[in-house]
């Protein structure tokens, strides 16, 4: 290569005596000499041959031009473990409004007395918690200030005697075959239900070393048990029943949660799954479709039509990327990571917020503790949505290349076609997230 370089030299030096007068007519400024660009300058080939990808599917797309910079059966369907929350976020922010909140309510029933309703507007970040206590989710409604509410309004001497638990703002089931039993006892994900405290955790205190993530079979019940305790003695005695809220019922009070904005930021950052099928079911309500799993597809395939993604090969068994069952495409995610980049500049100013909700690689979210050693270049500059279920690993997101490009990129390393994947597919997707900020437009893939 040396040799090379060297005789290009020469010869650029003879050339330049040739072409050069006896006198040179003087010039205002000097121009930089052009640097010459060797093919292949910036291949991916490397990072891509890790065996780590097993059967790899990724597409790469320059955000400016449109240009794809890279395509690895990027048409194919594959799984998408929690990258599929992009695709339910971005259904929810093109479909509710920005101020969008979930309000968990309290009535009377004037021909029951003693008798109150406990009606779940599908808030599962309202909190048990008190005091100085808290838990994942920023500022919730607490149930102490819903009954401290109760408890100022009640202008009966007699005490509260039953208490209905009104859950049916959501439809149909709450678990679905398509997760594992021990989803729910492992922490993963809870039953999707319309009343619901601190996403049905166990112990969902941060700030105890007893923490645990664990999931009931009833959460309603087990929010109207915390509901009852919290009201102090008014409710000592009270039975628990599930059921409608009368038609006569007559509204007391109200705690509402924070707006939907939160709940997406949240739910993209940490992948909590239980928050993202809440957010697909307050979307296909507020659309007019049943809030329920058979709902999260079609309304998708409506908001990624309506953005001008192509949706062909969507499966979606549920919002958040839990079942093995769903699957997505490279190129739909990453053309939705490029309106996502975009989103401003062609009007979807919602859409684009998603952006600032993207784990930052060695910074924030699931990305934080990634991106180390050699890939470190690149910490700050890769923002992606990462996933996992097992046999398939997945990113995907936005690059700020060095070069000053931007690229929106999907990749899914799975087990297939007698490829297996393990743990080290994590970092060998982070090299090649790193190899697109450091090469930018001129990315090649061979």
């Amino acid at each position: 290569m040396r040799g090379l370089v060297a005789t290009l030299a020469s010869v650029a030096a003879a050339l330049a005596l040739i072409a050069t007068p006896a006198v040179a007519a003087p010039t205002s400024s000097p121009s930089p000499s052009p640097t010459l660009a060797l093919a292949n300058s910036c291949s991916a080939k490397t990072a891509l041959s890790s065996k780590a990808l097993g059967q790899f599917y990724g597409y790469v797309v320059d955000v400016a031009s449109g240009k794809v910079l890279l395509n690895v059966r990027g048409s194919e369907a594959t799984p998408s473990a929690s990258v599929l929350k992009v695709v339910t976020a971005a259904t929810a922010m093109v479909t509710l409004p920005a101020d969008y909140r979930a309000a968990t309510k309290v009535f009377t029933v004037p021909d029951q007395p003693g008798t109150i309703v406990l009606q779940g507007g599908g808030d599962h970040t309202l909190s048990r918690m008190t005091g100085d206590s808290f838990t994942t989710y920023a500022k919730p409604a607490r149930l102490e200030s819903l009954a401290s509410q109760v408890m100022l309004g009640w202008s009966s001497d007699a005490p509260i005697t039953k208490i209905i638990l009104d859950a049916t703002f959501f439809s149909g089931p709450s678990y679905t075959a398509a997760w594992k039993l021990s989803d729910r006892t492992n922490g993963y994900i809870s039953h999707i239900t319309g009343i619901q405290v601190d996403s049905d955790r166990a112990n969902p205190d941060l700030t105890s070393k007893a923490y645990s993530g664990y999931r009931s079979t009833n959460p309603v019940l087990a929010a109207g048990k915390y509901f009852k305790d919290s009201l102090e003695g008014l409710a000592d005695s009270a039975t628990l029943v599930e059921g409608k809220t009368p038609s006569n019922a007559v509204f007391l009070t109200q705690v509402r949660s924070q707006p939907i904005g939160t709940w997406l930021s949240h739910a993209i950052s940490v992948s909590d799954n239980t928050e993202t099928e809440f957010i697909a079911r307050h979307a296909a309500k507020y659309a007019g479709l049943d809030a329920s799993f058979a709902s999260i597809e079609p309304l998708a395939k409506q908001a990624l039509t309506s953005l001008g993604v192509d949706s062909a090969g969507l499966k979606m068994y549920d919002g958040s990327g839990l079942a093995q069952g769903n699957r997505v495409t490279a190129k739909m995610i990453a053309q939705l990571m490029t309106k996502v980049a975009n989103g401003v500049a062609e009007g979807n100013s919602a859409l684009a917020q998603m952006e600032t909700y993207l784990p930052v690689a060695g910074k924030t979210g699931t990305l934080a503790g990634r991106f180390t050693g050699a890939n470190a270049i690149a910490r700050s500059y890769v923002l992606g949505k990462s996933g996992y279920i097992p046999g398939l690993y997945s990113l995907a997101g936005i690059v700020k290349a060095k070069d000053g490009a931007r690229l929106a990129y999907a990749f899914f390393a799975r087990s297939a076609a007698g490829k297996t994947v393990d743990y080290s597919a994590r970092p060998a997707l982070d090299t090649l997230a790193t190899r697109l900020y450091q090469c930018g437009f001129g990315l090649k893939a061979n």
